[in-house]
This record gives C-alpha cells, sequence and structure tokens, in this order.
C-alpha cells in the first residue's frame, strides 16, 4: 500500500500542517513498510517527493545516508537532479562522470554533453548531441540551445519550455538563457522554486514563481522576503508604496509594501504597513500572497498594549501560518485589553474560536456558557453563517477531545442538521480509520497527505479533517492535529 500511495502525495499544499507531516514522513523510518528490506527503488520514491514538493535539501540528506549497494539507475538520477536543483552544478558533473560507463540512457547523454560543454570540450560535447539529435522529439528543445550557446553560437530566442528536468534549467543558467515567462502558469513546484531563485528570468515571473512556490511550501516566507529585499525599486516607489500597492495591486507591489514594512523599525510603523497591505489583498483576493510572505515581519514585533488595535490581524496570520504560541500571545493582548478598546474587544471576540482550539495550557477561558453566548452572537448577527460557524467549531473542539457541555450541543440541535460536507470516499475513511485503531503511525500520516492533495483546493472537508485530526492523535502527533483544527477553522471562517 506505502508503494503505490507514496506517489499520489502532492507535491504542494496549501496547509503547513500537511505539508511538514509529509515531509517527516518521508525523511523518517516510519517510511518504511514494517518487517520489509529498504530497496533503492523505495528510496528513490521518497527522494523523487522530496524533490517534487522543492525540499532539495532534505533529498540530498536522505540520499546521503543510502548506502551504496542499494544504488541503481533511477537512483543515481534523481541524485543528479536533486544537485542540479541544489546550483551544485559540479558536484552533479562529478557524480555524472563517475555513473558514465554503467548508465547510456538519453538522460545521462545530455547530461554528459552538458558537463563536458562545461569543462570546454564543445567538440565531445557537440558531438553527443549531434548523435542524440535523431531523438529530438523525446529530449528539451532547450538542451540544444544551450548546448550552442555555451560554444559560443547562440541564436535568436529560447525554445519553448515543455516538461524541464533540474538539467536543463541548470543548462540554461550556465548558458545564461532567460528562462520563457510562461514557464510559472503551469510548472511543477520544485521549477516554480528553482525559477524564484534563478538570475536568467524576468522579475515578474520570479514573483509570481516565488508566491506560487510558497503558498505549496517550496519555499520560505523568509526565502520570499529576501527575494523582496534584493528588489531595486524606484525612490518614488519606495516612499509611497501603499499608493503604489492601490493603484496597482500585483506581485511587485506586494513586494514592495512588505520591502517597505522591513524597512520600518518602529513597531507601530511597521504594523500600519502590515496592516494595511493585508487589508488591499483581503479586498483583491488575494489575501494568502501577502499574508505568507510576511509572517517573518510579524514575528519579530512584540505584542504589547499599544498595538492591541493589531492585536485581531496579527494573531489571524499566525494562526494560518501554524505559529500557534505566536498567534496566542497576540491574542492575549487583546483579551486582556477588551475593557479598554473597542478593537481589542473585537479582536478577543473573533479570535475566541482559534484560541480555543490552539490552548494547551488551559488559560484560554471556556465554559459551556461561554460556548452558548458566543453560538447566539453569531447567530444573532448572521444565522446560516453562525450555525455552520458553531457546528465547525463544536466539532473540532470534540475531535481534540476538549470538553462540551451538553446544554451547548443542545444549541445546535434546533438548526437543521443537513451539510455539504461530502468529502472523500469510503475506501479513504475505512483505510483511516483502520490505521487509526492500529496506531500505525506512518499509514496514518500517509493516508492524510494524500487525501488532503485529492481534495478540491488540496484542502480537506470539514468532515475528513476530522478523521485525520482523530487519526493523528491516536497515533500521538497531538501538536500537529491542533494545528491542523485551527487551519480547518480558520479556513472554514472561524
Amino acid at each position: 500500500m506505502v508503494s503505490a500511495l507514496m506517489p499520489r502525495m502532492p507535491a504542494g499544499s496549501p496547509s503547513a500542517t500537511i505539508r511538514g507531516l509529509a515531509e517527516r514522513l518521508l525523511i523518517s523510518r516510519a517510511a518504511v513498510p514494517a518487517r520489509k528490506p529498504v530497496d533503492a527503488s523505495f528510496i528513490a520514491l521518497r527522494v523523487d517527493r522530496l524533490l517534487a514538493m522543492g525540499r532539495i535539501e532534505q533529498a540530498l540528506s536522505l540520499l546521503k545516508i543510502t548506502a551504496d549497494e542499494r544504488q541503481d539507475e533511477n537512483l543515481a538520477r534523481i541524485r543528479a537532479e536533486s544537485m542540479f536543483f541544489n546550483n551544485d552544478t559540479a558536484g552533479a558533473c562529478t557524480a555524472i562522470q563517475n555513473e558514465r560507463d554503467k548508465y547510456t540512457g538519453l538522460y545521462w547523454s545530455q547530461a554528459q554533453a552538458f558537463c563536458l560543454a562545461l569543462s570546454g570540450d564543445h567538440t565531445r560535447a557537440a558531438l553527443i548531441a549531434d548523435l542524440i539529435r535523431e531523438r529530438e522529439g523525446e529530449i528539451e528543445p532547450v538542451f540544444f540551445a544551450a548546448i550552442d550557446a555555451l560554444a559560443g553560437a547562440r541564436k535568436n530566442g529560447t525554445p519553448a519550455l515543455q516538461a524541464p528536468a533540474a538539467l536543463h534549467l541548470a543548462m540554461m543558467r550556465a548558458a545564461k538563457l532567460q528562462i520563457p515567462a510562461e514557464i510559472v502558469q503551469g510548472g511543477a513546484v520544485s521549477v516554480l522554486r528553482s525559477v524564484a531563485l534563478s538570475p536568467n528570468v524576468a522579475l515578474g515571473a520570479r514573483l509570481i514563481a516565488a508566491e506560487k512556490a510558497h503558498r505549496e511550501g517550496a519555499l520560505t516566507g523568509e526565502q520570499v522576503l529576501r527575494l523582496y529585499l534584493g528588489i531595486p525599486f524606484a525612490p518614488e516607489e519606495l516612499n509611497a508604496p501603499i499608493t503604489a500597492a492601490e493603484e496597482n495591486w500585483s506581485p511587485r507591489t506586494r513586494a514592495l509594501t512588505l520591502r517597505s514594512a522591513a524597512a520600518q523599525k518602529v513597531p507601530l510603523a511597521r504594523a500600519e504597513v502590515l496592516r494595511r497591505a493585508w487589508q488591499i489583498g483581503g479586498e483583491r483576493d488575494s489575501y494568502a500572497e501577502i499574508a505568507g510572505p510576511s509572517m517573518p515581519l510579524v514575528a519579530e514585533l512584540t505584542p504589547a498594549v499599544e498595538l492591541n488595535w493589531f492585536a485581531g490581524d496579527a494573531a489571524r496570520v499566525l494562526f494560518a501560518g501554524g505559529r500557534m504560541d505566536a498567534a496566542l500571545q497576540w491574542y492575549r493582548i487583546a483579551a486582556r485589553d477588551r475593557a479598554a478598546s473597542d478593537e481589542a474587544r473585537a479582536a478577543d471576540a473573533a479570535l475566541w474560536p482559534l484560541a480555543v482550539l490552539a490552548d494547551t495550557t488551559g488559560t484560554v477561558p471556556l465554559t459551556g456558557a461561554l460556548l452558548t453566548d458566543w453560538y447566539a452572537v453569531r447567530r444573532q448577527a448572521d444565522p446560516q453563517t453562525g450555525e455552520r460557524q458553531a457546528r465547525t467549531l463544536f466539532a473540532l473542539m470534540a475531535a481534540l477531545g476538549r470538553p462540551i457541555s451538553a446544554v451547548a450541543w443542545q444549541s445546535l440541535l434546533n438548526a437543521p442538521f443537513g451539510s455539504n460536507d461530502t468529502g472523500l470516499n469510503v475506501a479513504w475513511q475505512s483505510r483511516v480509520d483502520e490505521a487509526t485503531g492500529g496506531r500505525r503511525l506512518g499509514e496514518a500520516v500517509l493516508l492524510a497527505a494524500v487525501g488532503a492533495g485529492e481534495s478540491e483546493g488540496g484542502v480537506l472537508k470539514l468532515g475528513d479533517a476530522l478523521r485525520v485530526i482523530s487519526a493523528l492523535r491516536a497515533v500521538g502527533l497531538e501538536s500537529d492535529a491542533r494545528r491542523l483544527a485551527v487551519e480547518t477553522a480558520v479556513a472554514s471562517g472561524l
């Protein structure tokens, strides 16, 4: 089952919890089927998934601990690809040189030609290119363009990319061929990561690639922020970043606003820039694109009374990004000042459900009366939305083992029992239940990752999320269960 399901693990996920679980599974012994030898194909499968996720360093680390006797052609190719993705062209060429007498497929011929060209042996590189040209329909067209360019025979334009390997992207960097901007429209997650970090790509395409790669977890917020800080903005842009963003909300102006926020050393000034940027993102249906990369900037701010007006926005960004402890600090600022400030009171009310789910110390107030009062307020504001939010919160609390009074459950009985929460099929549900009952950690995590990847938008429906949360708790992953519960609550609009 593991070998059948592992190739279906998603290359990216909007859920930081699912991404983290998947990565830990792939690099841990839990990914190894019980009582079975670990062969090269299984290791290659794990490394391949890590590469697809853009987790290059983790893939290389796993390869380093693989015994030489378990090497095969597939694993050797994946090793070379990992090094090309990591911009270690010298290391990749050394590995290819060491394997030149073992493997003779098209990939190895292209790689050998590239490495020969890099070493200055253009005659032998051209000879290999000529020998495989009769199979050019099976080869990325940019291979031939890069071999020519490295020899000094540069032609106008770059061939369109079809499904480039890391080898081809490395060839384009070495030959100083511009990567076509179109690659960001349908490129694999690992390719998007490489494009975002490559200097031979138009800035606009790099920014789009960076946003997409970050959303799928292939780039951290810190990596995206470093890219933003290196952009040469004009002085007039730097003087009025919010105005520029309001006039033209784009990857470039999102980068500009975060560049401006990073430059603000006074916490109040930074908070003002961030809050307005998040507001614009929400208005323009691109909140995630600005919120994710801004998390490092929020994390540098210390929650304080004078920033209680900012607490709600800051905590929501941090909750969505899985930074529970930092988010709870902002919630506590709002809760403490709710009697003195309307904004703090609103933030306290809005954040309370998330704080209840994230709390591990019992310091967030929770009683049956508070639950029923919260539901009454939400239902009064919007009956349909209030009922949906109450069902979501109560269900997530139950999945986490949090107590819910009979009175609170009774308050939901007057609402319709119907739901449009149809999720994954019964085969998945049954297998998750089996893994839960058997306390099979690796299987539970694998099913969670594949299930999320095959759900609409990469997000588990509520019923499926509840099943996974219960499974994670059963196998001892309590903190992951809690993070997934908070993510589910945020995604549902709580």
